[in-house]
């Protein structure tokens, strides 16, 4: 006798409620976190750091050469960083849509209906 053989309809439905309880505290921890990522309440989390990009411009003759900031390593890896969470925080609402999807499932009865043709 299998596993499966052995659980009943209400042990389904718990199952069920369980993956759907599991999926919907996926979604709102992302959109949470993320929500608080792009308002400013909290950093997202430093992947990546980047370097200055900068440029010489030329000056008279006989004058060095000045150095002129283009994008701030900080702010680049910020919004880097930021992009980052945001597609990390994608997977898991699309993970937890999932599993949250496989729990209505099983929650839903199945209902079939026999028509007799004579």
């Amino acid at each position: 006798m299998g596993l499966f053989e052995k659980l009943n309809i209400k042990d389904y439905k718990a199952v069920g409620y369980g993956l759907l309880i599991a999926g919907l505290v996926m979604i709102i921890f992302s959109v949470l976190s993320m929500y608080s990522v792009y308002t400013g309440a909290t950093p997202a989390p430093p992947v990546i750091t980047m370097n200055s990009v900068s440029i010489s411009l030329p000056t008279g003759a006989g004058t060095p050469p000045v150095q002129a900031e283009l994008i701030s390593g900080i702010q680049s890896s910020k919004l880097v960083n930021m992009g980052i969470w945001y597609a990390l925080m994608f997977f898991v609402v699309s993970a937890g849509g999932r599993i949250g999807g496989l729990g209505v499932k099983l929650i839903r009865e199945i209902k079939v209906e026999v028509k007799r043709e004579d």
